[in-house]
Formats: C-alpha cells, sequence, structure tokens
C-alpha cells in the first residue's frame, strides 16, 4: 500500500476510534453496548471476517443494546471499522477489490457527501468565510453515537457511508475468505430467529399480565402490529424477509441443517406477520422466485418457471387477503396501494423543484407537506417516500438517483453467476438481499440503521465474487468521471450561492412553538438551534434553563457559535433560569450573521403528528434570545 493510502487509512480509522472512544465513557451507553462494541474490535483486531459476522449477529439489535437516541448499530460498526482500519500491519483485502462495484460504491458515497457539503454551503449565510472551514467540521457532533447528530442531512450521511464502508469491506474479505458469505447466511437467520423468539416472548409476557385474557391475542390477530428490535414494521420485515429466504434456501438445498433452518424459518415466519409489513410479503415472493431460478439442483425451463412465478404470485395474492383480514390496524391492500401511489406523487412534485442535484440528503421527510395530498397530511404530517428509489432520486437528484441505481444494478449482476455456483446459503443469501431490495420500492428499510446496516454487508458478501465486464470499462471511466463532475457542479453551485449577499436573514429553525409553563413563557430549543442577528456590534442575550430530566452526572452545556467560530460555551442550571450576555462583533460580510446554538444532549416529548402519536426532539428552554446594539447596552 502507498504512503497516501496508509494515511488515509489511519486517519478514517483514527474518526471511528475516536467515536468510539466519546461513547465507551458516556453513561448514556448501557454497559451490554459497551462490551459488544469492545468485543467486536477485539475480535476484528485478531480476525477480521470474524469480527465482520459479529458485527452482523449484534447490528439489528443495537437499539435493544443502545436504546434511541444512541446509536447502538453504528456503535458497532464504528467499532469494526476502526479496527479493521487501524490494524496496518494487515492488507485490507490481499485481493483487489472489483472496480464494476467500488466504482458505483464510491461515486455514491461521494455524491451523499457532495450534497450534505452543498446543503450546509447554501445555507452558510451569515458565516465568515474564514470560518466556513471550522463551520463545516463542526456540524458533526464527536458524540454521534451517543446522540445522534441533530440534523437529518448529517445523520443520514453518517448512517450511508457507514453502509457504504461495510459494504466495501465486505466485499475485501469475501475476496479473500469465499466461505464468509455462508457464515453470514447461518448468522442472519439465527439472528433473525432469535430476535423472533425475544418478539414471542415479549408478546406472552404482556400476554400473562393481561391474566392470559383471549382478548389480548385477538388484538394480534386483528391487526396489532409488533416487532421488538425496532419501531418501523416494514423495516423489520424487510430483514426478517431478506432471513426467511435465507432459511428457505437451507432448509430445501441442504441436507445439513435443514432442520434447523426450517425452524428458524417457523419463528421468522411469526415474526413477519406481527410486522404487518406487506412489503416482506413482497419480498419474500420476489426472494423465493430468485431462488427458484438460481437453484441448480433442479434446472428448471421455461414453463415450470411461469408456474412457479404463478404459485408465488397467488402466495402474494393470499398474503394480501390475509393482511386485509387484520386491517382493523394495517388498513386494505387497496388503501395502502392508493396512499403509495399519493407518495409517488408526492415524491415527483418535490423532484421537480429540483431534479438535478435535488433537494438535499435527509431532506425529504422535513420538506414531505409541501407536496402532500391534503390527505397524507392529515394522516402523517410528515413522512418518508415509502419508495427508497424515489426518495434517493427527490433527494439527490437524477445524479444521485443515477449512482445509486447504478450501485443496486451492479450488486445484483455480480452476486448471480457467484450465487449460483455456490452454496445453498450463499445463494439464499443473494436471493434474500434481492427481495430485500424489492421491498424498498414500497418501503424504506435502508433508512434504519438496523436493517440497513447489516444489508449492505450480505450486499457486498454475496456479490464479491463477481468480476467487472473487460468491455465496459471505458463506458464505467467515462461515467465515473461525469458524476464526479456533476457532483463538483452542485457543490461549486452551493458555493455560488453563500457568495452572493443575502438582503436578509433567513429563518431561524431549531425552535418549537411557546409554551408557558409555571408562569414563564419560553420555547423548547432541540439539540441545534439557528438565528440570525445584525452584523454589528453589540450583546446577544440569553436567558435558559435546563430540564428537570438533566442528569446530575452530566450537565447540560449550551455552546453558541458567532459567524461560524465558537464564542461561548457554559453549564446550565435546571432549578432556575439563567440569564447572561455574549459580546458580538462584525465578524461576517453582510448585513447579518448566523447565531448557532448547541447542546451536548436531548430527550424525547411525545406529541401529535397527523392523526399519529410521535416523538419530538427537546434539550434546552429559551425564554430570551435577544440582540441588543451597543448603543443600548447601558440602558
Amino acid at each position: 500500500m502507498s504512503l497516501a493510502g496508509i494515511v488515509l487509512r489511519a486517519l478514517l480509522g483514527g474518526v471511528l476510534a475516536w467515536w468510539v472512544a466519546v461513547a465507551v465513557p458516556a453513561p448514556e451507553i448501557p454497559l451490554a453496548a459497551i462490551v459488544a462494541a469492545l468485543v467486536i474490535a477485539g475480535l476484528t483486531a485478531w480476525r477480521p471476517a470474524v469480527g465482520l459476522v459479529a458485527t452482523v449477529a449484534l447490528m439489528p439489535a443495537g437499539a435493544l443494546l443502545a436504546p434511541a437516541p444512541a446509536r447502538g448499530a453504528e456503535l458497532f460498526a464504528a467499532a469494526f471499522g476502526a479496527a479493521w482500519l487501524l490494524t496496518l500491519w494487515r492488507p485490507l483485502s490481499r485481493r483487489p477489490w472489483p472496480r464494476g462495484l467500488v466504482v458505483p460504491a464510491v461515486l455514491y458515497a461521494v455524491a451523499l457527501a457532495g450534497s450534505w457539503v452543498s446543503l450546509l454551503v447554501a445555507s452558510a449565510a451569515g458565516v465568515s468565510l474564514t470560518a466556513l472551514p471550522q463551520y463545516l467540521l463542526h456540524a458533526i457532533p464527536p458524540d454521534h453515537l451517543v446522540f445522534s447528530s441533530p440534523e437529518a442531512e448529517t445523520w443520514t450521511l453518517l448512517q450511508g457511508s457507514a453502509g457504504i464502508g461495510l459494504l466495501l469491506a465486505a466485499v475485501g474479505l469475501t475476496r479473500d475468505s469465499p466461505d464468509l458469505a455462508r457464515h453470514l447466511a447461518r448468522t442472519c437467520v439465527a439472528v433473525a430467529a432469535v430476535l423472533g423468539l425475544a418478539t414471542l416472548a415479549a408478546v406472552a409476557m404482556e400476554w400473562s399480565t393481561a391474566g392470559y385474557a383471549a382478548a389480548f391475542l385477538a388484538r394480534y390477530l386483528s391487526g396489532e402490529r409488533f416487532a421488538l428490535h425496532v419501531a418501523d414494521m416494514n423495516a423489520a420485515g424487510s430483514w426478517y424477509a431478506l432471513a426467511a429466504v435465507a432459511a428457505t434456501a437451507v432448509a430445501i438445498l441442504s441436507t445439513r441443517h435443514r432442520a434447523a433452518a426450517a425452524a428458524a424459518l417457523a419463528v421468522i415466519g411469526i415474526a413477519i406477520w406481527l410486522t404487518g409489513s406487506r412489503s416482506a410479503y413482497l419480498a419474500v415472493t420476489v426472494g423465493a422466485f430468485v431462488l427458484a431460478l438460481g437453484q441448480q439442483r433442479w434446472p428448471l425451463n421455461r414453463r415450470q418457471m411461469v408456474t412457479i412465478a404463478g404459485l408465488l404470485a397467488l402466495l402474494l395474492v393470499a398474503g394480501a387477503i390475509a393482511s386485509d383480514w387484520r386491517a382493523s390496524a394495517t388498513g386494505s391492500t387497496s388503501t395502502s396501494a392508493r396512499l403509495r401511489s399519493q407518495f409517488f406523487v408526492a415524491t415527483v412534485r418535490m423532484f421537480a423543484t429540483a431534479p438535478v442535484f435535488g433537494v438535499g440528503i435527509g431532506r425529504y421527510f422535513d420538506r414531505s407537506p409541501e407536496f402532500m395530498s391534503e390527505e397524507l397530511r392529515m394522516l402523517y404530517g410528515n413522512e418518508n417516500a415509502h419508495n427508497y428509489f424515489a426518495q434517493q432520486f427527490a433527494e439527490l437528484g437524477v445524479i444521485g438517483g443515477v449512482l445509486f441505481i447504478w450501485l443496486v444494478v451492479a450488486l445484483v449482476r455480480c452476486g448471480w453467476k457467484a450465487a449460483r455456483q455456490s452454496s445453498a446459503e450463499h445463494l439464499g443469501l443473494y436471493a434474500g438481499g434481492v427481495g430485500y431490495l424489492t421491498s424498498c420500492l414500497t418501503g424504506h428499510p435502508l433508512l434504519v440503521p438496523e436493517a440497513a446496516l447489516p444489508f449492505w454487508v450480505v450486499a457486498g458478501a454475496v456479490a464479491a465474487g463477481g468480476e467487472p465486464v473487460v468491455h465496459a470499462e471505458r463506458l464505467r471511466t467515462w461515467g465515473a468521471a461525469a458524476a464526479a463532475a456533476a457532483v463538483a457542479a452542485g457543490v461549486a453551485a452551493a458555493g455560488l450561492a453563500y457568495a452572493r449577499p443575502a438582503p436578509e436573514p433567513p429563518r431561524e429553525y431549531g425552535f418549537h412553538q411557546p409554551v408557558t409553563d409555571d408562569g414563564a413563557t419560553f420555547r423548547w430549543m432541540v439539540r441545534h438551534a439557528v438565528m440570525y442577528v445584525p452584523n454589528g456590534a453589540g450583546f446577544l442575550r440569553l436567558r435558559v434553563r435546563a430540564p428537570q430530566e438533566t442528569r446530575n452526572d452530566r450537565p447540560l452545556v449550551l455552546e453558541t457559535s458567532l459567524a461560524g467560530r465558537v464564542a461561548d460555551r457554559r453549564e446550565v442550571p435546571s432549578d432556575r433560569w439563567f440569564t447572561y450576555d455574549i459580546p458580538v462583533r462584525q465578524a461576517a460580510s453582510g448585513p447579518f450573521q448566523r447565531i448557532d446554538l448547541r447542546v451536548n444532549q436531548w430527550w424525547q416529548q411525545e406529541v401529535r403528528l397527523g392523526r399519529r402519536r410521535a416523538m419530538r426532539p427537546i434539550a434546552a428552554m429559551v425564554a430570551e434570545a435577544r440582540w441588543i446594539p451597543l448603543s443600548e447596552a447601558g440602558r
């Protein structure tokens, strides 16, 4: 490896190790999650393939081991990545990565980063030019794994980058250890079965507290949805579907582990039923069809393929009918299809506003009400697209959307030949991965780290055996150059928007609506809030208070940045209101400067969102945030 490669590897590994080091002593991270992360790091340093298998085994249970706002799945991924990269005496892979996979994966990651930088630069009005690098670096908090990043664009970037990193790691390690895909398949099936059993045990415990009443079980038969390890039922269903197809392959095509696979499949099937996810039914159906096409034990002719496709279609219809029977909570299939069609129309409207570069990574959820139908706004308030492919085009534009499609096609194409010639577990994992991708057409499991990060490992492992098509090398080179140029153009356009002086400051954000409690009127601030003041000499007066939930061993710290530079950092008491002034000098080049207020922790508060219950973030109470000109300071 070249010196530049070693330096880059050490730099990336050092950043990941720093994040893990920040998370390990945090009182908000349970001991079990800390031990799991350290075990993953140790196993990876000893044998990277073993560490990757352990990471896949633990990531689906990340939210159980480290509840929100901590990001347990990403903590385990970071522990693996840090150990894998920092063992500098060992090559990342002894065989070269296939360019047909690496090029689209890296370009898609570049598109994510380019969209993120563009959003930050375009919204940096009031930040001085010399402070712009500090402003960009400060946007990624070092405790992201403990409290998550406050902005959707930042946590989406970090989660997406973690996924691409795991994908590339799986490719390199599988090319060195071809049996890794088989071990990953067994791990996925076992983990899904364990999580399914834990879900059933949780239901049984609740049933016991209800005195084993029949009415309690009737709730689940009539449509109540439940998954123990994640809150997103469709994402849970997508992950269960991947494991179910892999278990089916072992149960049908293998004799050694047939009984265990059949038992696991039964448990996973019940778990899918409890999620109530129609997307999971679709994923299982498509995965089963791919499995039938790919297996070589009983070669199929065209008539047999059509017959199997028809039988699977009937099975899918039966699943839809069963869902309609449980429609008291999930809604009918026709209703679901109608709402998803409205989501697609809303996504097209959003895409039309920024077709080239998109509205920005992670921005779909917040901007969705602008494009929704009245029915969707009443039902959801804010929501994702229920079609991850379409959401990529809306957020990243044509450039990012095409790069995502390119990556998906490369994964499916490269994995097909290797899966057909490999073990039953490998083929089942590939078919399950294709089914998982199908569920992205009607859902967004790649937005849920517990379901997304293990999938990226699976995708890399099953596609690692594919070799690039030689005659496509020139096309791939030109496509990569064009994509990189387009991303650079998007960042340059954002830079021009920043350089163009704005006559009026943007709207402040990061504050909820005013409330009155105990005689005081204040606004809840989220973890990061932004306001603007005139670009002149004066003082910023803040009157703040920490919530009662503040822990004694972790005081609330409020950091204030002026025009992109940190100007003040202090503890905020929870037993009284606290008022202080921060000197403001002329720092930006325009008529106003930006004020960033950041705190070191946050909590969740239940609110209504449409017809649903949702959790909103709260951090500090702000009763006053006012700029006082120097001429009025002595009054």
